[in-house]
């Protein structure tokens, strides 16, 4: 099941050029394009005269042109012109789906079109700011979306599978987390102090010895989350609010439901330190990859065993706090929606 009345991740910012792409979300599928004046419209992808797919048009100026026989649509799904006649036909319309561009990604809204509030979208400043270097990148992934947002509330898991990039210590794996309730998500985090570094981290900070490390995790509904990350020297008062003596990440993952056995996964790194140093980027970009390409084997494994993206019949431990309060919620606003 999915949330209809949400705003969800359809592109970077970016990835939108010149001509449209076409994509499915919540099994639904539409286009994207942004037209001369730099507007972003979001289409059924389904000409309504004889339902061509409108992503192998062409963008024509204000409009999008279906490639079949030319019919022109505007941003809002109105059809504009129709090639060889003087007037449009009533009722020559798609289903146009409400976008906003905001921190370098194009949201889009898949539910009622009235109940769009761009308010309601996440603030992440990390993504365009330009005190910070991000790192963007997307992968497909083939499992149910609420797998891929119980895996990153889960920290119990990085010890586990992360051995090669993200995990340092083998204390890790039996550290506690602390698990909050927020009015609009879940955060999960922990301190870990005096710590072997990770190894992609030792290899970002240049640590030699022992840090002090902390893994703080925020979901906002139904798709958004990030990570503040990162590690300082030992003793140097990062717990206190110092991290001066380290290197702070915020890692974003912005999940968006392609079907109910496939995702859309936008993730990257931001930080604060060596902004301009292209090698870094490179670093993190492929570090932060293999990360979650280290999950994506799992998690398209348990796909495999879990058809549906269900819980039921598994049993839990005290680390699956943070998850399961998010599924509480989550399909509370689903329930709520349906209702």
């Amino acid at each position: 099941m999915f949330l209809h009345n949400g705003w969800y991740t359809a592109l970077w910012s970016h990835e939108l050029t010149d001509k449209p792409v076409g994509k499915t979300y919540l099994n639904e599928k539409v286009v994207l394009f942004r037209n001369a004046g730099g507007q972003v419209g979001a289409l059924e992808d389904c000409c309504c005269h004889r339902a061509a797919p409108l992503s192998m048009g062409e963008v024509s100026g204000e409009y999008l042109a279906c490639g079949y026989h030319g019919l022109k649509f505007d941003v809002s799904g109105r059809c504009v012109e129709v090639p060889g006649q003087p007037e449009v036909p009533p009722g020559a319309k798609v289903r146009g789906y409400p976008t906003h561009e905001k921190n370098n990604v194009i949201w889009i809204w898949m539910g009622a079109a009235d109940k769009a509030d761009v308010t309601k979208i996440p603030d992440l400043p990390w993504l365009s700011d330009p005190k910070w270097a991000a790192t963007p990148g997307r992968l497909y992934v083939k499992t149910n979306y609420q797998f891929i947002l119980d895996n990153l509330l889960d920290l119990s898991h990085v010890a586990h599978v992360h051995k090669k990039t993200i995990a340092g210590d083998p204390r890790e794996a039996t550290t506690p987390t602390k698990t909050e309730r927020l009015n609009d998500g879940v955060r999960v985090g922990r301190w870990m102090i005096d710590f072997v570094p990770p190894p992609l981290f030792a290899k970002a900070g240049n640590f030699k010895e022992n840090v002090d490390r902390w893994q703080f995790v925020t979901w906002h509904p139904p798709g958004v989350v990030y990570l503040d990350v990162g590690c300082a020297k030992a003793g140097t008062g990062a717990p206190q609010g110092d991290r001066s003596q380290g290197i702070s990440i915020w890692s974003s993952h912005l999940i968006t439901p392609e079907t109910e056995h496939s995702s859309h996964y936008m993730f990257g790194f931001s930080r604060d330190f060596k902004t301009d140093d292209q090698e870094m980027s490179k670093l993190l970009f492929e570090g932060s990859r293999a990360t979650f390409l280290e999950d994506v084997e799992f998690l398209e494994a348990v796909q495999k065993n879990r058809a549906e993206g269900s819980l039921d019949g598994l049993i839990h431990i005290t680390a699956d706090a943070a998850q399961l309060q998010a599924r509480k919620m989550l399909s509370s606003m689903i329930g709520a929606e349906q209702a």
